[in-house]
């Protein structure tokens, strides 16, 4: 199976941007049949977190319990697939991208990056990793990137692109690659809304 788009990282930005993605299924024919996958390491910095200033969340809400409540949601879209395990290599092809996972090799035909700041460790030509001067502490890293687009089809999102370390900020981030990649698919501006019925 070859993914229409494969997130690296479950965290704030991976889960915007697959929920995003995964809810445009059932409100677009042009989005129809589209399958998605995010792998995670489950290495966040949400399991390690308290969070107090997140619009619509609970006060208080600990990290770990936060990505139980995505993991929960994500659940709802039968074309998305969460993944656990570690992604080694990646390999830039004519179809789009190979995977290479510790256990298994993914193709997907677009990808995101949304791997967080404190590191870059999965062998892929295609990145540029440099300091990260938006972060508030020292040696942390982002991947270069314009309005996180890194390449054809090879996007980043959240801390990774350089946005503030707050959820809210890699979450939105994650969520605009993925209005990203609907535009890139219909060829307008495609927002997903959700409406009463």
């Amino acid at each position: 199976m070859i993914y229409d788009v494969v997130i690296i990282g479950g965290g704030a930005a991976g889960f915007g941007c697959a929920l995003t993605l995964a809810s445009a299924n059932d409100k677009f024919e042009w989005a129809k049949d589209k399958k998605y996958l995010i792998i995670d390491d489950n290495k966040s910095d949400l399991n390690a977190g308290k969070y107090f200033n997140v619009a619509g969340i609970e006060a208080g809400i600990n990290g770990v319990d936060l990505l139980e409540k995505m993991k929960v949601q994500l659940k709802q879209y039968s074309n998305n697939e969460l993944k656990n395990s570690t992604v080694n290599k990646i390999e830039k092809v004519e179809s789009g991208f190979i995977i290479i996972c510790e256990n298994q090799t993914i193709e997907s035909k677009t990808l995101v990056l949304a791997t967080g700041m404190h590191k870059f460790d999965i062998e892929f030509s295609e990145v540029q990793v440099k300091e990260n001067i938006f972060a508030p502490k020292p040696n942390k890293i982002l991947l270069a990137n314009t309005n996180n687009l890194i390449s054809e089809n090879l996007y980043v999102a959240g801390l990774a692109s350089g946005v503030p370390s707050m959820f809210a900020c890699a979450n939105g981030d994650g969520t605009k690659v993925a209005c990203d990649i609907l535009k890139s698919w219909c060829g307008k501006v495609a927002v997903v809304h959700d409406v009463k019925s």
